[in-house]
């Protein structure tokens, strides 16, 4: 035999005992998505151990703050000004009962909630939708690369840009923290998911969790509603036009939520603006005025400026520009016509109103923080591009067959229904708009406000020495990471804070002392205090341990004035 026929004939045997193997780990799905699963968390523990961090806290952004503040508050019926979705919040609620008021409190249940619980239910709907797709060959090629993509993402970027993703995004996308982004990702991909089941004849269930699983992500965070642009051309392409009745029924419930929880928490509906209109005959009737450019900045150029950056930063900003074509391309042409609607519209629509905000900025690193509710379509779109390698589709022949899938029961939508509409609504109509600054102050960081939780537990005691006065604070707190102390002064007599209402409804109440020194101690003498100063300790930390950049996350309540 030659050797032209001996290495034909070793070919054929390996491809055939790869296509065995390839049938023997198609049987078994829950093997191999179980050790993607596995393989996810070891990836996020590596990180979490490689990168800068101090202790559980990793690099936030300082929205954290308010929105742990918020579930505190919730937690005792306090109702702040609503100027954050409320969902997130309400789950931290239970957290923030065992652990106390402060993010830092809470983190490592936080942390194991995101790692654990929802990190593998991200990556379990994006092999659900990858297997609709093209099987579960694609749903694990999917998933492989839900997994793996955070990562061999980081030596695409230049040297100076790697930080910013590695150590400034990747924490928050993987679920290091207790903002809202990460979990309203999840949400939506899961809303997602069951658009995809509902497209099947018989799934009206499915379409009703769907939305409300959409409705939760929107009363997390109302731009995920933007899901719901790909969910309509989904439903209109598969002509299943109940299941979009459902879906919108299911959506409706928790946009009612979101207005209620806004309306009593602000006093307004922000955006829309209700006016009486008086007629000629002396009635009147509700006039109705949306301000939609309020929350939509179609800035094409600033679009460009961020492409430039994108070229600047990036391996190949073209191949990141061009791929979710390919991808949608390679969709159709496995005649999976809704789904790759479904993405095309979950994409452009972030795209449009995220992407072209002049919030959304890649040198500044909020560009990909923004658009994270869109990721998991992208990344979908684009494990869909070896389906357009010639005669592949053909040779994978049945497997590229979507598996069978049981449709959703009833109870779950009930349960659904619970947690995601009725608790919320309790709660909120439950709740108390705050009016004095006992349990939180907003405090003002370089510009923007940040409501903050007071702690009781934090003792300031002052007395008058001949040096001036001593400042002690005594606190039991078991911080999650190395903390500094930051001494506050009001100078005037009263309190030291100033309350506004808005609305006629919300208060906001600013903390008008002003910091005159920050120490690692638990002890400050002060020269310069007048008589009937008050005090204030601001706790802080930040992932750097740098107090000289740091967020205060707590205050203790105000000292009484200086003899």
């Amino acid at each position: 035999m030659s050797v032209a026929n001996g290495v034909a004939v070793t070919t054929v045997a390996a491809a055939r005992r790869a296509g065995r193997t390839l049938d023997v780990l198609l049987e078994r799905p829950r093997t191999v998505v179980g050790t993607l699963v596995g393989l996810q968390i070891l990836a996020t523990l590596v990180l979490a151990f490689s990168i800068e961090r101090n202790g559980w806290v990793f690099f936030q952004g300082g929205d954290q703050i308010g929105i742990v503040s918020q579930a505190w508050l919730l937690g005792m019926l306090d109702l702040p000004p609503a100027e954050l979705g409320y969902l997130w919040s309400l789950v931290l609620t239970p957290i923030m009962w065992v652990t106390g008021p402060t993010y830092v409190q809470a983190l490592p249940a936080v942390i194991l909630l995101n790692v654990l619980v929802l990190g593998p239910i991200a990556l379990v709907c994006v092999y659900g939708i990858g297997a609709r797709i093209g099987g579960r060959l694609l749903g694990y090629w999917a998933a492989f690369l839900w997994v793996v993509a955070p990562y061999a993402s980081i030596p695409l970027w230049v040297d100076r840009y790697q930080e910013r993703w590695t150590e400034h995004f990747l924490p928050q996308a993987l679920g290091l923290g207790p903002l809202s982004d990460f979990p309203s990702m999840v949400m939506v991909l899961a809303s997602a998911y069951f658009v995809v089941r509902s497209l099947e004849p018989g799934r009206l269930v499915d379409a009703a969790f769907a939305g409300l699983l959409l409705g939760g992500a929107a009363g997390m965070k109302p731009p995920n509603a933007l899901l719901g642009v790909g969910a309509a051309l989904a439903f209109l392409i598969a002509r299943r036009f109940w299941e979009a009745v459902v879906f919108g029924a299911g959506v409706l419930p928790s946009l009612l939520v979101l207005a209620y929880w806004k309306e009593k928490g602000l006093g307004q509906i922000p955006g829309i603006s209700f006016e009486t209109a008086a007629l000629a005959a002396g009635s009147g009737v509700v006039a109705v005025e949306i301000w939609i450019d309020q929350y939509i900045e179609l800035d094409l150029d600033h679009w460009r400026t961020q492409m430039d950056q994108l070229r600047e930063f990036f391996w190949s900003a073209r191949v990141a520009q061009w791929a979710p074509f390919a991808g949608l391309l390679a969709v159709l042409r496995v005649r999976r016509f809704a789904i790759g609607a479904l993405l095309a519209g979950w994409l452009a629509a972030f795209l449009l109103v995220k992407g072209f905000s002049t919030r959304a900025d890649i040198q500044a690193n909020t560009f990909w923080r923004l658009l994270m509710p869109a990721w998991p379509a992208y990344l979908l779109l684009f494990a869909s591009i070896p389906l357009l390698v010639p005669t592949f589709a053909r040779r994978l022949s049945d497997r590229l067959r979507a598996p069978p899938v049981c449709p959703l029961r009833l109870r779950w939508v009930v349960v659904g229904a619970v947690l995601i509409v009725l608790v919320p609504a309790a709660v909120t109509a439950a709740a108390t708009p705050i009016d004095d600054p006992t349990n939180a102050v907003y405090q003002d960081d370089q510009g923007n406000t940040i409501l903050t939780a007071v702690d009781r537990d934090i003792d300031v005691q002052v007395e008058r020495v001949p040096e001036g006065a001593r400042v002690s604070w005594d606190e039991d707190e078991s911080w999650r990471a190395d903390v500094f102390y930051r001494v506050y002064r009001y100078d005037a007599a009263g309190t030291d804070t100033f309350c506004t209402t808005a609305y006629n409804v919300s208060i906001f109440c600013y903390l008008r002392a002003v910091p005159i020194v920050t120490t690692r101690g638990r002890e400050y003498l002060d020269p310069a205090a007048p008589p009937g100063a008050s005090y204030r300790i601001g706790v802080g930390t930040n992932w750097l341990d740098d107090p000289e950049v740091g967020d205060v996350f707590v205050f203790s309540p105000q000292s009484t004035p200086v003899p």
